[in-house]
């Protein structure tokens, strides 16, 4: 018997390898209850498979998200250090500039997010002791944006995780898949003893062969050695 490689993807396994059997199975009437069995299978992985899929959306979404909220504090963090900027006559050594921004403002824009978040914090807490009001003027824009950009930041790291989780699951449901697929050409091998070509005419990949005129016969590279 030739069964897929354990690294196929699941979609792959499902449309072209278990409709396959599936639809062998349906064609033979006293094979009702396997072709059922097998039917209850394939929508369990296909049920792990979309869970999958709408999780990594979920990802990208929230990463997205994420991102955005990103560019809107760093904006605000441009805005702020260009308004502390106007307020020493452009001098980036100015005691006001170093004050907020001891190593320049690029760092704290380009830092990885969880640091940035940690510089920003730092810039809000001595804007509570800033006198010049359009510079104390920033720490609710800065406040509402590093929020937003923590919450997206958790958001994002949580959607991951689930992510994590479903392929998790995808997987261990492929391997009961393999199982199956296999137990079934045990049980066909054992009821048609006398025409072992016909338990193997059960579990081929959906792609054309010699017969149908578009190429040779070889299994396809997704096939190995059971």
């Amino acid at each position: 018997m030739q069964v897929p490689h354990a690294t196929t993807g699941a979609s792959t396994l499902l449309k072209e390898y278990g409709l396959y059997h599936l639809t062998r199975l349906r064609a033979e009437k006293h094979l009702a209850q396997m072709a059922e069995s097998w039917n209850k299978m394939q929508a369990r992985l296909q049920e792990k498979v979309a869970a999958h899929e709408a999780a990594q959306a979920s990802t990208m979404t929230a990463m997205a998200v994420r991102d955005g909220e990103d560019e809107a504090l760093d904006d605000v963090v441009r805005r702020f250090g260009l308004a502390v900027l106007a307020k020493c006559g452009n001098s980036r050594k100015s005691p006001l500039y170093l004050t907020y921004f001891p190593d320049g403002m690029t760092p704290v824009v380009n830092a990885p997010l969880e640091a940035e978040l940690q510089k920003v914090n730092v810039i809000i807490s001595k804007l509570g002791e800033e006198e010049d009001a359009e510079l104390k003027g920033f720490a609710g824009p800065l406040n509402a944006a590093s929020g937003a950009l923590a919450h997206a930041v958790d958001a994002h790291r949580s959607a991951h995780d689930t992510e994590l989780q479903a392929y998790g699951l995808c997987e261990q449901e492929k391997i009961n898949w393999f199982d199956t697929y296999k137990l079934d050409y045990r049980a066909l091998v054992h009821l048609y003893y006398k025409n072992p070509k016909k338990a193997e005419s059960f579990f081929r990949p959906a792609v054309k062969g010699k017969k149908n005129g578009n190429g040779g016969g070889d299994a396809p590279s997704a096939m190995a050695k059971a």
